[in-house]
C-alpha cells in the first residue's frame, strides 16, 4: 500500500466520523472554514455537495451524484473516494499516484472545511 493510499484510508474514517458528527442545524450553518460563494459562505451540507460532485469527478467519470439526504452524506463520501481508489489500480502507476494524489487533496480540503 503506497502512503498516499494510507493517507486516503486515514482521510476517509476521519470525514466519516467527522460527517455523521454533524447534525441537521449543523450542516445547514456555514463552518468557520466554509467556502466562500458569490452567493456567501457555503453551508457544510452544500460544502459537502460540492465535494462529492469533485470526488465523482476526479475517480468516478464525473457521473451525477444523487440527493440521499443527510442521513447518507458520510456514505455517499467515503463511497465515492473508495471508488476512486479502486479505478486507480487500473491505471498506470505515475497516472495512479496523481489520481490518488487528487483524491487526498480534496478530502483534506473538506475535512478542513467542515472544522
Amino acid at each position: 500500500m503506497s502512503t498516499a493510499e494510507a493517507d486516503l484510508e486515514t482521510e476517509v474514517r476521519r470525514l466519516r466520523i467527522r460527517i455523521i458528527g454533524l447534525n441537521p442545524r449543523q450542516l445547514a450553518e456555514a463552518g468557520p472554514n466554509s467556502p466562500a460563494t458569490d452567493a456567501g459562505i457555503m453551508s457544510r451540507r452544500d460544502t459537502i455537495a460540492e465535494a462529492l460532485a469533485r470526488f465523482s469527478s476526479i475517480g468516478s467519470d464525473g457521473r451525477s451524484v444523487p440527493d440521499l439526504g443527510d442521513q447518507s452524506l458520510a456514505d455517499q463520501v467515503v463511497v465515492l473516494i473508495e471508488d476512486g481508489m479502486a479505478l486507480s489500480a487500473g491505471l498506470p502507476e505515475t497516472q495512479r499516484q496523481e489520481r490518488l494524489e487528487q483524491l487526498l487533496d480534496a478530502a483534506v480540503r473538506l475535512r478542513r472545511e467542515l472544522a
